[in-house]
Order: C-alpha cells, then structure tokens, then sequence
C-alpha cells in the first residue's frame, strides 16, 4: 500500500491460523482416537465358575462365564491356568463362554482366568495386538480336582439306640467329608450327610439297627465341591434298648438254658448269675460270661451251677465299636430267678402211703409235691406245699383218693423261692423224678 508516495508493510497472519488449526485438529484427532480406544475395549469377563466334573480318571472339569455383550464383533475368550497364579499356561481360545480342561497331574486344586476379546477374522490373531481389542483378565478362581486319596480308617466312638458316631484319619487337602449310610445289604435306602471335620454322629436310626457306613473326601470351592471316587467303609450296630421277656427255660446242675426277645442286630450279649441272696446288686456273680449268642437265647454250662440252689440271673446286650475292642452296653433286663432240684430225692412205701424225703435246697422258702402214675412230665399234678423247713413228706392220697394198689407212681420235689411277692420255682415240672412201686 502507498501512502504519501511510500509503500507502508503490512503483517501477515496467515502462518499464525494455520499452525492454531493444525494444532486443534490434532487435538481433535487424539481426543477422538482415545474416545475409541475407551468404548473399544472389550468387556471383562465375570462369574467364572466349575461347574461339573466326569466320574472317571483324570476326567473333564467344567468351566463356565458370563457371555460378554459382543456388539458389532466376534467375541473371543482366551482361557489360561495355573498350578501357583504366578506362571500361567495357555488353554486355547473359544467361541462359547465354556471350556473344559484336565487338572494337572497330581493336583487337586489349581487355578484358572480367562479374558475376552475381539478379532478382524480369527482368533489366532489375538496376540497381534494392532488387531485385535483384548479385555482384563477375570478374576481368578480356583478350581478343585478330586481327591484321589481315602481316609485309612473309620473308628466307632459313640453307640446309642438312635445315633451311631465315629471319627477318622483326616485325608490331606479335604475341605470335608461325605457320609454315605444305609442299614446293611439295603444300599437303595441310603442317606448322606456332609460335615467339615473329621467326625460325624447320625441320627434317627432305628434301635438295635445295623448299618453299612461309607466316608468320601470332599475338595470345594464357593461354587463346586469335587467328590471322591474312592471311600472307606465299615459296619456299626446302634444299641438295643432293653432285652424283654427273659426266662430260664431248663436248669440243670451245669447246664442251663435261657430265652428272650426283642434283638436281631446285636448278638453279643453278657449273662450274669449269682446266688438270690445277691440278686439286688450282682456284686459277686458266680457267673460272668460275655459272649456271641443266637438273638433268641443262650445256654450256660458253668459248673458253679450246683443242684439244690436257688439262683438270679440276667443278661444285657452290647455292640462292639466300630474298628476298635470297646464295648457298650444296654441296660440290664429284669433280674429273674431260678432253682435246681433237690439233690437227692427218694420215695418208699411206709404203711399206708408213699413216704419222700429230699434234701434241703438253699434259698427256697417252701416246696411243691408233683405226682403222677406216668412219666410224662405234662400229667405231673401237684399234690401240696409244704414249708422250707421240712424235707420229707408221707403221701397218702393222689387226686382225692387212696393210693392205688399194684401202681406205680412217680413223684417230684419242685422247690419255691419267694423273691418280694412273687414265688419262683425251677422251670420244669419234673426234674430226675423218682419212682415207687405202691402194692398194698
């Protein structure tokens, strides 16, 4: 421009503009690319969870995630383990939100995570990181194998009616046990329960009950519990309450029999007897015997057993804890009382009657006469009690009537012992009875 015949210089702000726009669209440009790079990045991957495991060696664990949303991609997920969450082996790459996979070799606890992301074409371009969109990896979880190993022994500690318990060698990385029960030989009508020690009692059994008992390690997680495959076993027998109706069927110098009802689990039993002068405390049994007997009775051949004695007796049952020599014990049945014949009886003619003389018998408190003119022990007729103070008695009529001539009669002492108010006698009618041959 001219002014006043000079030309004046003007200032150009042409470069200023240029590089202030260069400056903003770059600017501009990153605000954008980091705007993309944020709502580009794949989701996380959440809820990873084990979900099943095969029932056989070295099986197939389930692993299953929530899909992520993939929007306009392909969503990838890559999955990873680990046997100590430091160094981690790659498990391959899959289409669905669920994998399977092997425990390492003699594992039962190891460890996995798995990220998702987003390829232009395939999977096998995840590591190419220009490609492809890669989410954080999940969470971790721990994974949990079966335990291969089984408890070495189960051992009874406690035996009731109704409960049975036990305790056992705890399995090295159990996080519990399973408790497998049924009554013997009825495996279909099996119950379970878990526990987290290693000890259990159950409950609700049926008395004098036997039971087929099974123990299994257990490996768990917040979502998964991995049961064995392998277990231990024993049998236990909860306790009978109370053995009923017990009786002295025979009782012979050495040789007596017993019967009773009520038991079929246990079949060990202890039969106790003593004198009935001990029958309120048993402090001196004469006969002690614990042993395996039929549920329905039992027999004694001690020779303490002695003719013309009066005895009590009783007998419990008890069950032998499992895997060890303990014993426990029902409450004793009621105390019953017995006695043996007369050691000696003897019988003649003397006049007009049949004089019989017996020997005195310890304990009883009077004596029944049995007659009769056969040996059938069920035609014996008792004839009269006499006090215990005598032991000889004349008879003279049998059945309201003279004795009959030319006849032979046979004739029993049976001794009575009263125990409170009740009168106890020996068993049978006829022990070893006597004969006479009455000819007047």
């Amino acid at each position: 421009m001219r002014r006043n015949g000079e030309f004046m210089k003007t200032k150009s702000y042409v470069p200023t503009l240029l590089k202030f726009a260069l400056a903003f669209t770059f600017a501009f440009i990153l605000l954008i690319l980091a705007n993309v790079n944020v709502e580009a990045k794949t989701a996380t991957v959440t809820n990873l969870k084990e979900t099943d495991i095969e029932p056989y060696e070295n099986p197939d664990i389930t692993i299953t995630w929530d899909a992520v949303s993939p929007g306009d991609q392909i969503i990838y997920y890559r999955l990873e383990t680990s046997e100590d969450k430091i160094t981690w082996k790659d498990e391959g790459s899959y289409y669905e939100p669920t994998a399977k996979i092997h425990a390492p070799s003699g594992k039962s606890v190891f460890y996995a995570r798995v990220c998702a992301y987003t390829a232009p074409y395939d999977y096998a371009y995840m590591d190419d990181k220009s490609l492809c969109d890669i989410g954080n990896w999940s969470d971790t979880l721990k994974i949990v194998a079966r335990i291969s190993d089984k408890t070495s022994k189960i051992t009874g500690t406690k035996a009731t009616a109704a409960s049975l318990s036990f305790k056992w060698a705890a399995v090295s990385g159990a996080s519990g046990y399973k408790v497998v029960y049924y009554p013997s030989g009825l495996s279909d009508l099996s119950k379970e329960l878990t526990t987290s020690t290693n000890s259990c009692t159950i409950k609700n059994l049926k008395e004098d009950g036997s039971y087929a008992i099974c123990v299994y390690a257990l490996n768990s997680n917040s979502d998964f519990t991995a049961v064995s495959n392998t277990y231990t076993e024993t049998y236990a027998t909860t306790l009978p309450k109370k053995i009923r109706d017990f009786k002295v069927t025979t009782a012979y110098p050495g040789n007596t029999s017993f019967e009773w009802k009520g038991i079929s689990g246990a079949k060990a039993f202890q039969l106790q007897i003593t004198k009935v002068s001990d029958s309120k405390k048993f402090k001196k049994p004469i006969v002690n015997e614990t042993k395996f007997y039929s549920y329905l009775g039992t027999y004694t051949n001690s020779k303490k057993i002695k003719a013309g004695t009066f005895y009590s007796a009783r007998v419990r049952s008890y069950v032998t804890l499992a895997g060890t020599k303990q014993k426990v014990y029902s409450p004793w049945s009621t105390v019953i009382t017995f006695g043996t014949s007369p050691k000696k009886i003897t019988a003649k003619q003397s006049g007009s009657g049949i004089k019989i003389n017996w020997s005195k018998v310890s304990g009883a408190s009077a004596y029944e006469i049995y007659v009769s003119t056969s040996y059938d022990t069920k035609t014996f007729t008792k004839v009269d009690t006499v006090k215990s103070k005598n032991t000889s008695y004349t008879l003279k009529k049998f059945k309201k009537k003279k004795l009959k001539k030319n006849t032979m009669y046979y004739i029993s002492v049976k001794p009575v012992c009263k125990v409170g108010k009740k009168n106890c006698s020996t068993t049978v009618y006829v022990s070893n009875p006597t004969s006479v041959f009455y000819s007047k």
